[in-house]
Parts: C-alpha cells; sequence; structure tokens
C-alpha cells in the first residue's frame, strides 16, 4: 500500500495547469496546518514566556538554513541540471550533496558551541529569568533541522526536473504534521524539548518523502564520492548574491524577536502569531505571482525582449496589488475576528487576542509592499542583477531594527504610547509596546519597496507607466471595500467576551464578504483591467476553455523561512 501511494505521489505532471493546481492546492493545505499548529499552540501556551522560548530557539537554525539552503537552490540547481546528461546529473547532485553537507554540518556544528554565548547575547531578558539551559538546549536540538531542509532542498530540484510536483509539494505538509504531532504527542512527556522533536521530525519527514522517487532516477545507487570542489565552488559563488539578499532578511527578523524579548514576557508569541497570520495571504498573494513569474521573465530577458520583460512583471504587479490591497483592508477592519477565530482557545485568552490583533494589523500595512518585492526581487533576478536585491535587504534589515530599537524608546513616552493604543483599541493592554517593532518592521518595508520600485523604474523604464492606474482603481476598491465591512460589523455590533467562536466568525465572514462584494463592484464600475481578466479566465474555465502558459513554476523552500515552516 505505501509502495502505491509513493508510485501515484511520484507520477510526472506533464500540463502547466496540473502542476499549479498541485502546487497551489499544497500551499492552501499547508497553511491550514500551520494555522492549526499556531492554534495548537496559542491553546497549550497563550502569550506565554514558554513559547517565546520556542520560537527564540529557531533563530539560529533558520538563520543557518537560509544561508546554506540558498547556496543550493532550486533556481541554481535546475538550471545546472537542465544543462547536463543524466550521468552528469548524478556526478553533479553527488559533488552537491557532499560539499552542502560539509558546509551545513560544520556551520551546525560551530553554532552548538557558540549557542550559549550567543544566545544570552540576543535574549538577555531570557538569559536572566533563569532559562538560557533550555533555550540552549532547544536550539542545539534544532539545528538538525537546517541540514534535513537543505539536503530536502536539493531532492526538491531532481524532483521539480521531473514533474513530480504532487511529490514535491506534499513536504511542507509533512513538515507541519511533524511540528504538530511534537505538540500533541512529544510535548506531553518531554515539554519543550518535546516540541523540538516533532520539528526535527518534521524536517527530517520533509527530506524523507522524495528519497525513493529520487532513488528510483539512479540517484545514489552508491556512496557519494565524486566531490569536485571546484564545481562546487562556481555553484556557491553563483548562489552568493542571493544567499546574502535571504540572510540579511532573517537577520532582520532575529533582531527583531530579540527586541521583543526586551519586552514583557510573550511578546515573541505575540510578534510570531502576527507574522505567521500574516504570511498566508502574502505567500498565496505575492509569493505565488513572483513564483510563477520567474521562468517566463527569466526567458524574456535571455532572449533580449526588454518590452515583454518590463510588460509582464507590470501585469504581474497589476495583479498583486489587485489582490492584496483590498485584503489589507479587510485584515485591518476583522483583525480581532481573524485572530479570536484562529487562535483563540485555551490559554490564549482575549488580552492575547487583542494584542496580537492590533500587531497583524500593523504588519499587514506592507502586505502589498511585500507582494511587489517579491515581484521585483525575482525580475532582477531574472535580469541577472543580483546586488540590487542585496543591497536593498541590507539596508532594510539595518533600518528595520535601529528602527525598532528606537520605537521601543519612543512608546516609553506615556501620550504616544496612549495614542498608539487608542488607534488600535488597545488601551491599558499589558506589552503594548510591541506594536513599536510591527510599525517599525511595517514601515521599512514600505520604504524599502519604495526604493526598489524606483530603481527598477530607473533601470527598466516604462514600469510605472504600466501600473498606476491599476494602482489607483485597487486603492479606490480597498478603501470601500474596508468601509463596508466596517459598517456591517458597526450594525451586527461588536464582538464582547461572551462572544463564541461560532458568533465571532460568523460576524467577520459576513462583513467580510459584504465587504469583497463591494470591492467586486467597485473593479467593475472603474471597469478594471485585471478584473476583466480574471472574470473572462474564470468563465473560460466553466466553458471547459484552458489558456495554456508555457512555463512552469519553481519553488524553493529556503525562501518559506522564518514565517511559514516554523
Amino acid at each position: 500500500m505505501m509502495i502505491q501511494a509513493l508510485k501515484l505521489l511520484s507520477y510526472e505532471v506533464r500540463g502547466l495547469h496540473t502542476a499549479v493546481y498541485f502546487i497551489a492546492l499544497s500551499s492552501l493545505l499547508s497553511s491550514i496546518l500551520a494555522l492549526l499548529r499556531d492554534r495548537l499552540l496559542a491553546h497549550a501556551f497563550g502569550a506565554s514566556a514558554m513559547l517565546d522560548i520556542y520560537y527564540a530557539a529557531f533563530r539560529i537554525p533558520d538563520l543557518i538554513f537560509v544561508a546554506t539552503g540558498a547556496l543550493v537552490s532550486v533556481y541554481i540547481l535546475i538550471p545546472e541540471l537542465t544543462r547536463r546528461s543524466s550521468r552528469e546529473q548524478r556526478e553533479y547532485i553527488d559533488t552537491v550533496i557532499v560539499g552542502f553537507s560539509l558546509v551545513a554540518v560544520s556551520v551546525s556544528i560551530v553554532a552548538a558551541i557558540f549557542a550559549p554565548a550567543i544566545l544570552s547575547a540576543l535574549f538577555p531578558d531570557i538569559t536572566t529569568a533563569g532559562y538560557l539551559p533550555t533555550l540552549v538546549g532547544l536550539t542545539r536540538l534544532m539545528l538538525l533541522q537546517p541540514i534535513f531542509l537543505g539536503l530536502s532542498n536539493i531532492f526538491g530540484a531532481i524532483t521539480q526536473i521531473r514533474k513530480r510536483y504532487a511529490l514535491y509539494a506534499l513536504s511542507p505538509l509533512l513538515y507541519n504534521a511533524g511540528i504538530i504531532s511534537g505538540i500533541l504527542f512529544f510535548y506531553p512527556h518531554w515539554g519543550l524539548t518535546g516540541l523540538g522533536v516533532g520539528v526535527v521530525l518534521g524536517a527530517c519527514m520533509h527530506v524523507a518523502i522524495q528519497i525513493p522517487s529520487v532513488f528510483s532516477d539512479g540517484f545514489f545507487h552508491s556512496w557519494p564520492t565524486a566531490f569536485k570542489p571546484q564545481i562546487f565552488l562556481q555553484t556557491v559563488k553563483i548562489s552568493i548574491p542571493r544567499a546574502l539578499a535571504l540572510s540579511m532578511n532573517q537577520i532582520s527578523f532575529i533582531g527583531m524577536v530579540a527586541l521583543a524579548g526586551t519586552l514583557v514576557p510573550g511578546s515573541i508569541a505575540v510578534f510570531m502569531f502576527a507574522s505567521n497570520l500574516q504570511a498566508v495571504p502574502l505567500a498565496v498573494i505575492g509569493a505565488s505571482y513572483s513564483v510563477a513569474a520567474f521562468p517566463i521573465l527569466a526567458a524574456a530577458f535571455s532572449r533580449g525582449d526588454k518590452a515583454f520583460f518590463v510588460e509582464h512583471i507590470a501585469n504581474a504587479a497589476r495583479l498583486v496589488v489587485f489582490w492584496s490591497l483590498p485584503a489589507t483592508a479587510l485584515i485591518i477592519v476583522l483583525r480581532a475576528h481573524i485572530v479570536r477565530v484562529i487562535l483563540g482557545s485555551g490559554a490564549f485568552d482575549w488580552t492575547d487576542t487583542r494584542l496580537t490583533a492590533a500587531v497583524l494589523a500593523l504588519l499587514s500595512l506592507s502586505l502589498t509592499a511585500q507582494g511587489i518585492t517579491f515581484l521585483l526581487v525575482r525580475g532582477y533576478y531574472a535580469s541577472g542583477r543580483t546586488f540590487v536585491p542585496f543591497l536593498v535587504a541590507l539596508g532594510t534589515a539595518l533600518s528595520t531594527v535601529g528602527l525598532g530599537a528606537i520605537l521601543i524608546g519612543v512608546f516609553q513616552n506615556k501620550i504616544i504610547s496612549e495614542l498608539a493604543q487608542g488607534l488600535l483599541r488597545v488601551v491599558d493592554v499589558p506589552g503594548s509596546t510591541v506594536l513599536a517593532l510591527a510599525f517599525a518592521s511595517a514601515s521599512v518595508s514600505i520604504l524599502g519597496t519604495l526604493v526598489l520600485v524606483l530603481h527598477f523604474e530607473r533601470r527598466f523604464s516604462g514600469f510605472l507607466s504600466r501600473v498606476w492606474r491599476a494602482w489607483a482603481q485597487s486603492a479606490i476598491a480597498a478603501l470601500l471595500a474596508g468601509s463596508a465591512a466596517y459598517a456591517v460589523l458597526v450594525v451586527i455590533g461588536p464582538i464582547t467576551l461572551a462572544s463564541t467562536t461560532l458568533s465571532v466568525f460568523t460576524r467577520g465572514f459576513v462583513a467580510g464578504a459584504f465587504g469583497i462584494i463591494v470591492a467586486g463592484l467597485v473593479y467593475a464600475l472603474l471597469r478594471s483591467r485585471e478584473f476583466t481578466e480574471i472574470t473572462e479566465v474564470i468563465r473560460g474555465r466553466l466553458r471547459g476553455i484552458s489558456i495554456p502558459i508555457p512555463q512552469t513554476a519553481v519553488v524553493s523552500s529556503e525562501e518559506s523561512s522564518p514565517t511559514t515552516l516554523q
């Protein structure tokens, strides 16, 4: 039975639409499991010091995974594999496996040795509270994760060139399933160590599910010994700018979590819960369009068709904003309903709900900006200009952490603190200083996107002239959709401490549905090009008419960190 199931998952997907459906369905299911995972964590711990330790333990392993995983990214490996023969592919993968293993294991050992010093410097309040040994032990256990996930990245390149998207798409589901098993089965027996075991189990399953298929393709029938340092170093050299850019993003996140660790206990958990919630629409909207656009952009640039390159990235940018701006408005209006329905259980009380909802609202302000950044960065990669994304990521990382530290001090001012609490409806809620970090993250993200857009326009003129009208229409639709949803909430009445989960869900669903209808009507009245195109595609699908797309999406797992994987 198990062998038959693996064969079913390993069949080749030859149609692009089928491949996209597999990837899209996987993203949706992975998001659902991630939300279930967070609900279980919220139920068991609430926004507490114990959950702070759990999230803090991810920081070093996540940085190692992003830095080393990007060195063997599918964006690099797939082009290298496709231009080689079957025998050369096996030799090349042997070299990559050995090289990556040496790097990842060495870095993880060094990190394990220096973990006490690094973690005590990053999280002094956790150290002072006497939790450093627990944090160090959990971190050392989780250092197995970047090794397994990096190997899975390499296997994923093989899986994707064989068009086995169902098998590849299953990996992130198993990762979250492992974490959930840690919460349900291992934690009751081993405490926080059990949560770490669940994480490692999930990472192990992430790679293990792909091994039978990779083995059947002729790889790893013998121990990989054909290590060619020059070829591995050449691969690393190509990957370094992208690895540095992704590392800067992770360093920024580490900085924000470290700053949250200096606030009241539970602040790290609140920031992480809100980040994970915001990551769902970001993955569905921003990441999906940028991933789908990349191979087409690369092909256009390689053949010197600059006009098509700019036009295609402008099309994708219009669609990103088309979906994300109204989504942002609805998230801000329905923030408390979203948080309460998804996380409101057990130890996660109304105080945690209100604070997490406020942080979610602030972080969501940058939802559109992040989606545009994802897309433009793909455009730079496709054009071979990898240094620009690194510089922007570096500037954004430094500015985010710096501004976060400054705003924590500013929020000590009673007038400013009360103003922020009043605007976000968290008056007298303990721990509201964490709002400073959310505001810093969102504002710097928006500023970084503006810099990227202006530079892209300067480098590839004509981008803004193709998108400004659609972006303006999306802004109008978002404003009216948010206003409509808010009006419905006013009529229905606010949620209270006595409101049941079903009641909260019903109110939010009705308000959100009305807001979506209003957004659609506004787009129709404004004669939005994107609205017309989408409705035509839907009608075509209903009539059995498919629109072929000439390229296949490429998915890389290291970009999922930190919010969607953990």
